[in-house]
């Protein structure tokens, strides 16, 4: 079953973070991560809480095991720290179904 990365993100050091977007795309294709929405415009429909979401990020992995795994990889650990220095950031994994 598919599973989803839905990632928030806040830009901190924008120029920092154009280096993650760089270093992250080959981990995910590694993993079988393919993007479905990657900072594309946004808009809130409904709100009745106090999620405020700034830049959406959705990737398709063929299933849980392959997103946890990229996750835990070697290859994103270095992307990962770029990312931690250049936003603030709430990653959350669901599967599909």
């Amino acid at each position: 079953m598919p599973a989803l990365l839905i990632v928030n993100e806040t830009i901190t050091e924008a120029e920092l973070f154009e280096e993650y977007k760089r270093a992250v795309v080959p981990t995910l294709e590694k993993f079988g991560g393919r993007f479905l929405v990657r900072g594309a415009a946004l808009e809130i429909l409904e709100n009745s809480g106090t999620w405020s979401p700034d830049r959406l990020v959705i990737v398709e992995f063929p299933d849980m095991s392959a997103l946890k795994a990229w996750y835990d990889s070697p290859e994103y650990k270095t992307a990962r720290e770029i990312r931690l220095k250049s936003a603030t950031s709430t990653l959350v994994a669901v599967e599909t179904g």
